[in-house]
């Protein structure tokens, strides 16, 4: 592994939960926890930073910041301890099933047409496919959280996303936080068709609804949290760098 392998695996510094922690965990302890699978929601974040060439350290280090602003702000969403892990492991899978999308598309640099688009979106029916195959009727917490977040990421509070087209409350908790923190990393890190923008640029996008329909409380967490999301950002930036 080079150096800057090595960076990126430790880039997100002591916010999640990392290989050694489940490793000192007894087999019990991780069944009962949902984390059972960990390792292969890894190889697949690997496989799917091969193809698409972004890290999902910067996704897992928002979606802890907004989960914890979240149950700090209201006991609205059950959340455990359990549960955090679970949805910051799982939001590492989000986009892999970009794997079978065409790199002419995934690669594009300009806008893609509509036929193009409509390829594209595919990606969250072949993710949660994915994730249940993995599944394969075993009852693993984790593997269900990834198949709501591949599945559901790319929905909009106001029933206008894909590929269900759910509205508020019927999309997981868990989808809803992860699809902040993609939009997120697509605008500060920026994409082949655009430039990235600066944190305070993305996140008043995000605020403003010029990028999307979220759940307003996750909004008013995102606002809360600001600073602390551009600080860890930094680091990550820092660390990879």
């Amino acid at each position: 592994m080079d150096k800057v392998e090595k960076k990126k695996v430790g880039a997100t510094d002591d916010m999640l939960m990392n290989h050694s922690d489940l490793k000192n965990m007894s087999k019990e302890r991780i069944h009962e926890s949902g984390l059972e699978g960990s390792p292969v929601i890894d190889v697949l974040d690997y496989i799917s930073e091969l193809r698409n060439g972004r890290s999902s350290c910067k996704v897992r280090i928002f979606t802890e910041i907004l989960l914890r602003q979240l149950i700090q702000k209201t006991s609205r969403y059950t959340l455990s301890e359990t549960d955090i892990s679970r949805i910051i492991l799982a939001s590492a899978t989000r986009d892999i099933g970009k794997i079978m999308i065409p790199d002419a598309i995934i690669n594009k640099p300009g806008r893609l047409t509509e036929e193009e688009f409509l390829i594209l979106k595919k990606h969250t029916l072949i993710g949660a496919d994915i994730m249940k195959r993995a599944l394969a009727g075993q009852n693993i917490s984790l593997f269900q959280t990834a198949y709501e977040i591949c599945r559901w990421h790319h929905e909009r509070y106001d029933g206008r996303g894909y590929p269900d087209k759910l509205k508020g409350e019927e999309i997981p908790i868990s989808a809803q936080i992860v699809a902040l923190a993609d939009v997120y990393d697509a605008l500060a890190g920026g994409r082949a068709d655009w430039r990235a923008y600066s944190h305070e640029t993305s996140v008043r996008m995000m605020l403003n609804g010029e990028v999307g329909a979220f759940n307003p409380l996750l909004l008013e967490c995102l606002s809360d949290a600001g600073e602390r999301i551009r600080e860890e950002m930094q680091k990550a930036s820092d660390t990879i760098s």
